[in-house]
């Protein structure tokens, strides 16, 4: 068995659900990471309504659902529940709930007991559909590190809640060495997102930016080839949002407008996004 690749279809902003998943086909992708949002793709609301018929469509084009992206907060219990519901009908063993975010409001001590608390009421539904929800690795949350991430999973059992490893939002914050982190999760990696991003100095201060995925500060090669050593044969998902055309707010309400020239085609970033990470599997950092 060998890693999986799909993509996380908030990067493609251009497309209807039926031309995605025809595009993903094309390109040789094995699934598809859905966005649950009110602006694209599949409105939350709708998403258990729709499930059955987005499952055919998917499977029609020799794909999996990979996962779903999700918003929605964590005491949002009924939500919590349609979305896993509608993961066990597709097929599809995970989904993100909504991001915890970290911003000195309150103190981290209590944040963390009560996001623990409402995590274990989250699983007690979600493990009755057979699904993870999944704690993403993401800058401005409660697990912006591998570490932070592993101290709120560790309460549960890995069967029933899974960790989203984005080394590229790590660059942002929360960067520890890659294999160290990668072993500490052990278990709980359940899912990987690819990008890349920089951090430049621009009129006076420090910003980080989307970059390509051979340019950022991510070596990826170095990052697939941990992979393999620890043994993960699950999804890698690109996430890639470089000369994308977004006109989004992201997970924790960051800007993910880029106000290029140009924006790179769907066509080419889908090809040379795979082929890039295809590479990196099979090459020495």
């Amino acid at each position: 068995m060998s890693m999986k690749f799909s993509v996380q279809t908030s990067v493609l902003p251009e497309l209807t659900v039926e031309q995605v998943v025809k595009k993903l086909s094309q390109h040789g992708y094995d699934g598809v990471e859905w966005r649950l949002h009110e602006a694209y793709h599949i409105h939350p609301s709708e998403v258990l309504k729709k499930a059955g018929d987005i499952k055919r469509l998917v499977e029609d084009h020799g794909l999996e659902v990979s996962c779903l992206m999700g918003f929605a907060p964590l005491e949002d219990i009924s939500t919590q529940e349609q979305i896993a519901h509608a993961c066990a009908i597709m097929g599809c063993p995970r989904y993100r709930p909504g991001a915890v975010l970290y911003d000195g409001t309150q103190n981290y001590h209590d944040l963390y007991q009560r996001t623990v608390d409402r995590l274990g009421k989250v699983i007690e539904i979600t493990s009755q559909y057979r699904v993870k929800p999944l704690i993403e690795t993401h800058f401005n949350t409660l697990a912006p590190s591998a570490s932070l991430a592993y101290r709120l999973v560790q309460n549960f059992d890995p069967s029933h809640i899974g960790i989203n490893y984005d080394p590229a939002n790590l660059i942002i914050e929360g960067w520890e060495a890659p294999q160290m982190g990668l072993e500490l999760i052990g278990p709980y990696l359940d899912y990987v997102h690819a990008k890349n991003t920089s951090w430049v100095f621009e009129n006076g201060s420090w910003q980080w930016k989307f970059t390509a995925m051979d340019r950022g500060q991510v070596n990826w090669s170095k990052i697939m080839q941990i992979l393999k050593k620890i043994g993960y044969n699950g999804y890698i998902s690109l996430e890639n949002f470089y000369k994308v055309p977004m006109r989004v707010r992201g997970y924790v309400g960051e800007d993910l407008s880029q106000r290029e020239e140009s924006y790179r085609d769907i066509d080419e970033r889908l090809e040379e996004d795979l082929a890039f990470l295809k590479k990196c599997l099979n090459s020495p950092f």
